[in-house]
């Protein structure tokens, strides 16, 4: 079974695939890598490619790096114009 995510970004439709499929990795109580311990699975933040925000704070929306930028970038006002 394979896992492919794609990322769309909600600006300006943009595509880009996932930089990897999740994995799921062991980590043990003591550090050892086997023996007592649990299983954690790759996030979606963890696969996305650089740049790319899968889950805006405020709206829950993709965004390439390219709109992110321009969303976050800090509006001129009249005094500093």
């Amino acid at each position: 079974m394979t896992i492919q995510i794609k990322f769309v970004c909600d600006g300006c439709f943009a595509e880009a695939a996932a930089t990897a499929p999740p994995k799921r990795h062991f980590h043990s109580f003591n550090g050892k890598g086997h023996g007592f311990g649990v299983y954690k699975t790759d996030t979606i933040n963890d696969v996305a490619p650089d740049g790319w925000v899968p889950f805006d704070p405020y709206t829950g929306c993709c965004y390439c790096p390219t709109c992110w930028a321009e969303i976050t970038a800090d509006e001129p006002t009249e005094a500093n114009a």
